[in-house]
């Protein structure tokens, strides 16, 4: 990275031979590239690492977004060689990723053999990479049939099929840049003005000593947070669903099983909101190294009333101690003022696509918010032609 006149970075970023750059002039970046290196390929990227970068259109421009990342080409190109692989003329349809009635940990359908093994592996790389690219929405499902890579058996690789059959009806997600505060602030009911001296008179944010100085456009943090209590019905541990935002873009998130078996919701959900919290303290230290401003506070929001407001009134109790950890380390920060709890609805967490399988109808409700966003012009004729 480089501080510029103009008041301004510019980055170089590499990928083993790949390089992409930020810059107002890429191009004279990459000419003096070109005398020291062979670079093959320069131009408006296009194609990065697997990913699409997309130009989005006019419609989308009116609202101040010109760019989109989508793994639709990958998807295009893969599933005609992995459905070859697993001896399929092509995947079966779905509409979403995983069976809701489907549990992985109680399946005892036959073990598979070396080969069948060999090729569950490669789908679950080729998924990961998906993944990667931004298709959040099959995060939880292959969370889930990855921990069986070692030992699958008949049905999870039926599942893990039906996972790439949804992204044969659903390849074109995408997640566009946008920059705007994203709308569910508005929604979250957030407790503010409350005083914490009594509790933790030294809460503060622990700033880099050595972060440059940050230039532009303030960066808003907001995280979506949820927990499915005891999921797993072998181990009754719960699964932590985390989307993180950057503006209005989707930039990070996690479907993960917790460590612990939590005997209540309310324990799963702190937990998870515990996690989060580390997530937002660690993007709000990447950003401020990489010269990007930090708005003062970062918003956090999630479904479960008892943890927000056990975690956003200072005169608030925890009842169980085994929880201590979680509860001040949520705590704590929103004293220091990092991060602010609000409450939603459960029909407005998008992060519950990461905790558990759902029905159709709410998945892509849930799904749509970034995935597969439509223009405001477009919801707009679409409303009208629904009222004539």
């Amino acid at each position: 990275m480089k501080k510029c006149d103009e008041g301004h970075y510019e980055y170089i970023a590499t990928f083993v031979d790949d390089v992409i750059v930020f810059s107002k002039d890429p191009m004279k970046i990459m000419a003096e590239l070109k005398k020291v290196y062979v670079m093959k390929g320069v131009g408006k990227p296009q194609y990065y690492l697997g990913g699409d970068v997309v130009d989005v259109g006019e419609e989308w421009e009116k609202q101040g977004i010109n760019t989109a990342f989508s793994a639709e080409t990958y998807i295009r190109n893969c599933l005609p060689k992995l459905a070859k692989m697993c001896d399929l003329e092509q995947f079966r349809k779905a509409s979403t990723p995983f069976d809701e009635k489907y549990h992985p940990e109680l399946d005892e359908s036959e073990l598979l053999d070396s080969l069948g093994i060999s090729k569950y592996r490669s789908l679950i790389g080729s998924a990961n990479w998906i993944l990667t690219l931004g298709r959040f929405d099959i995060a939880y499902t292959l969370s889930t049939l990855s921990r069986y890579a070692m030992a699958p058996r008949m049905g999870h690789m039926q599942a893990l099929m039906r996972l790439f059959g949804y992204l044969r009806v659903h390849p074109e997600g995408r997640i566009l840049i946008d920059n705007s505060t994203p709308p569910i602030r508005e929604k979250a009911d957030v407790t503010t003005g409350q005083t914490w001296t009594e509790f933790y008179p030294d809460a503060c944010e622990n700033l880099p000593v050595d972060m440059p100085k940050p230039v532009g456009q303030e960066a808003k943090i907001t995280v979506y947070v949820d927990a499915d209590h005891a999921r797993d019905k072998v181990t009754c541990r719960s699964v932590t669903g985390i989307v993180m935002l950057i503006g209005n873009t989707p930039i990070n998130w996690l479907s993960k099983r917790q460590k612990t078996v939590e005997t209540s919701t309310y324990g799963s959900e702190l937990v998870a909101a515990r996690i989060a919290v580390d997530m937002v303290m660690e993007m709000r230290y990447k950003l401020r190294m990489l010269g990007v401003g930090v708005e003062d506070t970062s918003c956090m929001v999630g479904d479960n009333m008892a943890v927000v407001l056990n975690t956003t009134l200072p005169s608030s109790t925890l009842k169980k101690k085994h929880q201590a950890c979680n509860y001040h380390r949520v705590r704590e920060a929103i004293a220091a003022g990092i991060v602010e709890f609000g409450k939603i609805g459960t029909n407005d967490n998008v992060s519950d696509i990461c905790t558990k399988p759902l029905g159709p109808t709410l998945f892509h409700n849930l799904a749509s918010q970034y995935l597969f966003r439509k223009p405001d012009t477009l919801l707009k004729v679409i409303g009208e032609s629904k009222e004539e």
